[in-house]
């Protein structure tokens, strides 16, 4: 009688938990609602269009690497360009922007302009010395400034000149 009594509270159990409700009966009433009066929308995939076909033909063409089409290093004939295989010297490492003038010397007619580069070292320059990483060369010294003409190359390659000044700091 014990194990039929078992068995029939476990029956009972199962049948009462069947009738119980999670709550969500009148959530999933609005989700079927909602979705019978929409229809889900697919954009139609674009045009695909085709592309003309091409023929390359370099016969006719003239070749980029011959010897009359290419230019030769240095720009226009007669112009600037840097002197390539001179020795550089210690203040062509840095940029301009990163030196800075802290000082002028002068003995009888020679003047000299006093350097520190960015790891702290100071250096001596004097007309014709180069500093700065487009090959820019003293071409004057006052107590206010360093004078240089630096050489860098345009679109087209040419090498030109532009006019450059550290001042000194104060």
């Amino acid at each position: 009688m014990r194990l039929g009594a078992v068995a029939l509270v476990a029956l009972l159990c199962v049948a009462v938990s069947g009738c119980g409700s999670d709550g969500m009966d009148d959530l999933r009433d609005w989700v079927i609602k909602e979705r019978k009066g929409r229809k889900p929308r697919v954009e139609p995939l674009p045009e695909i269009r085709t592309q003309e076909s091409f023929v390359y033909e370099a016969d006719t063409l003239a070749d980029p690497f011959a010897p009359f089409n290419l230019k030769p290093q240095g720009g226009a004939a007669g112009g600037p360009s840097p002197d390539i295989n001179r020795r550089k010297e210690p203040l062509e490492d840095y940029p301009l922007d990163a030196l800075r003038m802290v000082g002028t010397l002068s003995r009888g007619n020679q003047s000299w302009a006093i350097i520190q580069a960015p790891d702290g070292i100071v250096y001596r320059v004097k007309n014709g010395d180069h500093m700065g990483q487009n090959f820019g060369m003293v071409t004057d010294i006052t107590e206010e400034n360093v004078k240089l003409v630096e050489l860098i190359q345009n679109p087209l390659s040419d090498w030109i000149e532009r006019e450059a000044k550290l001042a000194i700091l104060e």
